[in-house]
């Protein structure tokens, strides 16, 4: 095994929080190895990389630590010609770099209020620093990770980890930020968004061609701040939701930012074509329920069907109206 970097900490080496101990214990070297016990062989047409994103504190929290605080750290499986090798490294954001030259945390977590930060945030809580730790896409050819409250993207190497920079989308990059879960339509190559924040339009949702460029960007109209976590998508729509579960808007104007869960507000469900202007979206409601994460979608003639981690179901077929032809570009490749 050979150490690629190791990064100076202040978490306590006997450390016993129990998200920071054990299986949860955090990393504080970047490592790059071939030396794997392998029970059989490795098949040689087994070609490719798993790239997983994970949590991964550097520094002691200001305040309680919440698991979803750590810093992003890609871990990365390639397989090629039976031969296995293994990295990780950390995504090294904006965040991580200033943390890093002050040798402590400067941003609070998500179980402490935004005031106890000691700088400034863009993410949608605002006063949050973007870790980059949600989730990992292949777009193009690059890995994009990214953050659950909506930051960068931050480009690595899919089979290196090597640092690549942020996504600048040719300079047209939103400044709300893009929310983790990002789709790539590996029949077309293009990848689809969203972003959320506190502010109105509230949503927005947008299109990135094969090549990069930022092509469609729309706000979608929503009754107030929400929390949406994922989307899904068919060959002509894209699904986004607006769940009744959400920061608490009074509380929000106090600096306090609270999730309520309202129970008698329906789910809606928004249909919208994939290059569809803000008034195309249709919405359909259902029994009020909050969704982390979306299973799948498809279209069975003229109905969009969305499933659900939920209760691992089928939610019924909503009607939606079909455009003329989906447009189409290159191949791309998704990962996990």
């Amino acid at each position: 095994m050979t150490t690629h970097r190791t990064y100076a900490s202040n978490l306590a080496t006997n450390d016993v929080h129990p998200y920071r101990s054990g299986a949860w214990r955090p990393q504080r070297s970047e490592h790059t190895t071939r030396s794997m016990h392998i029970d059989g062989t490795v098949p040689r047409e087994l070609n490719g990389v798993y790239l997983r994103n994970t949590e991964n504190p550097l520094f002691e929290s200001i305040g309680r630590y919440h698991p979803f605080d750590g810093d992003g750290m890609v871990h990365m499986m390639s397989f090629c010609d039976g031969e296995v090798e293994y990295r990780n490294r950390f995504v090294q954001t904006d965040g991580l770099r200033a943390e890093i030259d002050a040798g402590a945390a400067l941003w609070a977590g998500l179980a402490e209020p935004p005031s106890r930060s000691l700088r400034d945030g863009k993410c949608a809580r605002g006063r949050m620093k973007d870790s980059s730790s949600t989730d990992i896409v292949v777009h193009a050819g690059v890995a994009l990770s990214s953050f659950y409250q909506c930051g960068d993207l931050y480009r690595l190497d899919p089979r290196t980890l090597a640092d690549l920079g942020k996504e600048s989308w040719g300079g047209k990059f939103p400044t709300a930020g893009v929310s983790a879960h990002t789709k790539v339509d590996e029949r077309t190559g293009e990848l689809l968004f969203f972003n959320y924040q506190t502010t109105a339009p509230y949503l927005h949702y947008g299109v990135v061609s094969s090549q990069c460029e930022l092509v469609h960007y729309v706000p979608i109209e929503l009754p107030g701040a929400r929390l949406p976590h994922d989307m899904a998508f068919t060959p002509n729509y894209s699904v986004l939701n607006d769940c009744p579960l959400f920061w608490d808007a009074d509380l929000i104007e106090r600096g306090i930012y609270a999730t309520r869960y309202h129970r008698d507000m329906p789910m809606r469900i928004g249909i919208i074509p994939r290059y569809g202007a803000s008034g195309d979206i249709r919405w359909f409601e259902c029994r009020p329920t909050f969704v982390l994460h979306w299973i799948n979608a498809w279209e069975e003639g003229d109905d969009v069907v969305v499933t659900d981690t939920s209760k691992m179901t089928r939610r019924p077929a909503w009607q939606a109206m079909r455009p003329s032809r989906p447009r189409c570009s290159a191949f791309s490749t998704c990962i996990r």
